[in-house]
């Protein structure tokens, strides 16, 4: 009987000494009233390779021109000055092991650089730091209800399809300065741009011009919105569920267009010690 209880009870420890470790793993390791918290930058980037997954998109020069690979050394080794002990991506979540498994191409010398910001920066900076992996953290997942597509919605309506159509005239011009200066600034000056808390919040408040689509009970431009803020906190979950320690100093690599709600969310949450990118690309 003895031996018995020696057993219940030695498997009752085990078991809540175990708990911890299952749910740091599982949850992230974060804690809001810790006096040591992990620290986390979230450098925003624009979108280095041609892309049209944007409401706005650019055409810019090509950052594997010798010119640029010379500033992508100088931007790589002013982000390296954070340490970062793991980098976050914007590449979707559930292909973690595929991108891992490229990342260990990369290291043996069997993946050439493409001109994404993935690479270039994420995969540079990862293989500069001594990391064995990178993380993917993107959640992207638009719903089929027609009620969130904005703009299948406006063409139905004629007043709204001239004020959608007015929105994408202001943003092909957005995109055009915007590829200008790029073309005449460095890889760093761009991105230092795209980092000032001034310009996050003045590219946020274009979201909610959405907010006019709709009418009646179909609040389209509203869930839209709502859809925009789900899928940052899902990114910011898919950085929590990853932090292993307080002593983890998390770099993400993201479109600058989610800078200012991921900032917030981060420092709303209370879980990190949020960094601006900033103090390192002046350095």
């Amino acid at each position: 009987m003895k031996n018995h209880t020696f057993i219940f009870v030695f498997w009752e420890l085990l078991f809540l000494i175990s708990i911890p470790a299952i749910t740091k793993a599982q949850f992230g390791h974060v804690e809001q009233t810790a006096n040591n918290k992990p620290t986390l930058v979230i450098l925003g980037t624009y979108h280095m390779a041609t892309t049209s997954s944007n409401v706005i998109n650019i055409d810019v020069d090509d950052v594997t021109s010798p010119e640029r690979q010379r500033q992508m050394l100088e931007l790589i080794d002013k982000l390296k000055t954070f340490k970062p002990t793991k980098i976050a991506l914007e590449c979707d979540y559930k292909n973690q092991s595929k991108i891992v498994e490229q990342y260990n191409d990369y290291l043996s010398g069997n993946f050439e650089l493409t001109r994404s910001e993935v690479h270039q920066i994420g995969y540079r900076l990862a293989k500069e730091s001594g990391h064995k992996k990178v993380f993917c953290i993107d959640w992207g997942i638009f719903p089929e209800d027609p009620l969130y597509n904005y703009e299948s919605y406006s063409r139905q309506h004629p007043r709204l399809n001239e004020y959608l159509n007015n929105l994408y005239e202001d943003n092909e011009d957005i995109a055009k300065n915007s590829a200008e200066k790029i073309t005449s600034r460095t890889i760093t000056e761009n991105l230092m741009a795209r980092n000032e808390p001034v310009a996050n919040k003045k590219s946020h408040q274009g979201y909610f011009k959405f907010l006019r689509i709709g009418k009646e009970d179909e609040y389209v431009g509203a869930n839209y919105l709502s859809w925009w803020y789900e899928r940052n906190l899902k990114i910011l979950t898919n950085i929590i569920r990853f932090t292993e320690s307080p002593d983890d100093r998390i770099l993400v690599v993201y479109g600058a267009g989610h800078n200012y709600l991921l900032n917030q969310f981060a420092k709303e949450s209370g879980f990190y010690e949020v960094e601006s990118p900033l103090k390192y690309l002046m350095k």
